[in-house]
């Protein structure tokens, strides 16, 4: 009499690629990667539903006493033989509007321009050409500084400011506070800070799903 032994079927690669992807995904690591991307994910929207101010600055020499010049800058009357121009350009980049209203007062945090006393401001002004047509704006000296006062800076609205200053300088910044606004910063466009989590994350991602990969190698 003949025992008939059943041949066991190796399991198609198909149904090995699920159950391994089901492994890791129930796995420590895998559970890790899934909470971390949650937490990513919700912070970014929460970071993108408020006003976002950032700023930035451009400075071109507008007239050198070096160069043989056929030409003048005149300022309140007053020719110039070396001078700057800053354009200093705020931007709101969240996803709500800032009212002017909750904007902290003269006094306590407005949103300023600051410019250094050794640059030697001369002029400013509000650039109507570049500030967004639709603002309600102007500014306000305020000792050295320049209090930016608007009505409604909505979402990619700009704020433009010209200032004239006799040397150079890289100190001017615009600083401040209001409602859901902590900190101005240096400008920085939606796609970079994408691209900082996405590159960020991905690095821990490769890391731990390697770790993953060898611990698993090691065990058979």
């Amino acid at each position: 009499m003949f025992d008939i032994v059943e041949e066991k079927k190796e399991p198609s690669f198909l149904s090995r690629s699920i159950r391994d992807f089901w492994a890791f995904w129930t796995s420590p690591t895998g559970a890790f990667i899934l909470a971390v991307s949650a937490i990513a994910l919700g912070y970014y929207q929460f970071y993108v539903s408020r006003p976002i101010l950032r700023y930035e600055t451009n400075t071109v020499k507008l007239i050198s006493s070096s160069n043989n010049n056929e030409y003048a800058v005149d300022v309140h009357g007053k020719k110039y033989k070396d001078l700057y121009m800053t354009k200093v350009y705020l931007y709101n980049q969240g996803e709500q509007a800032l009212s002017g209203a909750d904007v902290s007062h003269i006094g306590h945090d407005p949103i300023r321009i600051e410019v250094p006393k050794d640059a030697k401001m001369q002029h400013f002004n509000l650039d109507k050409d570049e500030t967004t047509g639709a603002i309600t704006a102007k500014v306000v000296p305020y000792g050295e500084d320049l209090v930016l006062n608007f009505d409604f800076l909505n979402p990619d609205y700009q704020y433009v400011v010209n200032i004239l200053h006799e040397n150079p300088t890289a100190g001017i910044k615009v600083a401040g506070s209001a409602l859901n606004v902590n900190k101005i910063t240096k400008a920085i466009s939606d796609r970079e800070l994408k691209m900082w989590l996405i590159w960020g994350l991905g690095a821990l991602y490769l890391l731990l799903i390697i770790r993953y990969v060898m611990k698993k190698l090691v065990k058979h």
